[in-house]
Order: C-alpha cells, then structure tokens, then sequence
C-alpha cells in the first residue's frame, strides 16, 4: 500500500498521521525529510500551506515545525516564532528558523521571552534550542545579557542549570563535568554549578554568574 500512496499522500501521512506523542515528548520528535525531497515543486508549495494552515489551527503537532524548516520556508517565519512561546514546539521551532535564515530570528522578541516570568518549560526550551541551532556570533548582545540573568533565576534550578550550560556553550568555555550530567553528585567540583544549586539563595546565584564572567573572561584574554 505505501507503494501506491502519490508523493502528497505520503506527505500527509508522515506529518499529519499518527504518532506516539510520549516518545515524542521523550526521545524528540522527528520528521521525514524524504517524502518532501520526492514532491515537485508545486506539490511542495501545497505541502507547505497545509504545513503552516495546520500549526495557525493548532492540530499539527512538531513535524509541521521541522517540515517547514526543511522546506525553507521564509513565509513561515512569523508563524514560528509564535511557536517559541509552546514549551512542547520551541526548540523545533528554533531548529526550524536557524534552518531557514538565522538572521531571520527575531531577537528582540525573544529577549523579552528570556525573562523569568517566562514559563520555565519554555525557558529550558528556548536555552536548549540556542545552545544547539546557533553561535555567539548570530546572537545580538541582549540576548546573551538575559541568558546570563536566567543564570539567577530565582525560582527554578533546570533554568539556571540551562542557561549556564548555554553560556558555556556559546563561549565555548573549557569543557567539565557540569557539561556531561546534570547529576548534582557528578558536578561536585564545578563551583558555579554548586551555587546554582543552593535553592532560595540569590546571594549565591549572583556569585555564580561572576565566576562565570571570570571564565569568559579568561579565554577571551587569549
């Protein structure tokens, strides 16, 4: 029967059709870049508006988020980043942009997502997703600003734990054993990491982002 199925109904099927959402949750979500590759160009322009119609009524799921950044959807883009505010779609979604143009972020929008009223299952979502999809270069100043005061975070260890293995990321700090678990006895002779770890403690989380300036500023005394 797969055999028979035309490019489109392929399509349909492997974006629209049937997933198991708690591995999608666990695992992450993936997407079948194949079938769209298989498409003619107009069927790639209808592939694309079922993609974009189906997120605007909020019954796709993630692989509409990847199939548009497959298909490099410059049309796509406000539709995007009205995603980075879904914790389950932020990540793809950041995946997606920086795929299609990452000059095409909207970062002034997305620093103010960087806030700590923000949700922080979108926060770890969004720190996950810069850490990956871009670099220190394509990230404007105030980006990187509130990723540093998400270091102190005052409510939420995983934010803090994220946008300090952001920062180090995106620096491209020495490597340690913060950057291999996020288990607290694995991390026992990072000192930041044991600050961020203190609950209820600004005095300390504020400690914490000092260091991690002086790390910075280290490396870049090189």
């Amino acid at each position: 029967m797969e055999a028979e199925r035309s490019p489109l109904a392929k399509f349909q099927v492997a974006y629209f059709g049937r997933v198991d959402h708690y591995l999608g949750w666990h695992d992450g979500y993936t997407a079948d870049s194949d079938c769209l590759d298989a498409l003619t160009s107009l069927e790639r322009q209808q592939a694309e508006a079922d993609l974009m119609d189906r997120l605007r009524k909020g019954t796709a799921d993630p692989r509409a988020v990847l199939g548009l950044g497959h298909l490099r959807s410059e049309e796509a883009l406000p539709l995007l980043h009205r995603c980075l505010r879904q914790s389950g779609f932020a990540i793809y979604a950041l995946e997606a942009i920086a795929k299609i143009n990452p000059a095409g972020l909207y970062q002034s929008d997305l620093a103010a997502l960087l806030a700590p009223t923000t949700d922080a299952y979108v926060l770890i979502n969004l720190l996950v997703g810069l850490q990956h999809y871009y670099t220190l270069g394509q990230l404007i100043p105030l980006v990187v600003h509130r990723i540093f005061a998400l270091v102190a975070h005052p409510s939420d260890y995983l934010v803090r734990y994220h946008a300090l293995h952001a920062l180090r990321r995106l620096y491209q700090l020495r490597p340690s054993e913060q950057e291999q678990s996020i288990d607290r006895a694995v991390n026992v002779h990072d000192k930041v990491f044991k600050l961020i770890t203190q609950k209820k403690a600004p005095g300390a989380y504020r400690k914490a982002q000092h260091l991690l300036q002086a790390e910075i500023a280290a490396i870049s005394a090189y």
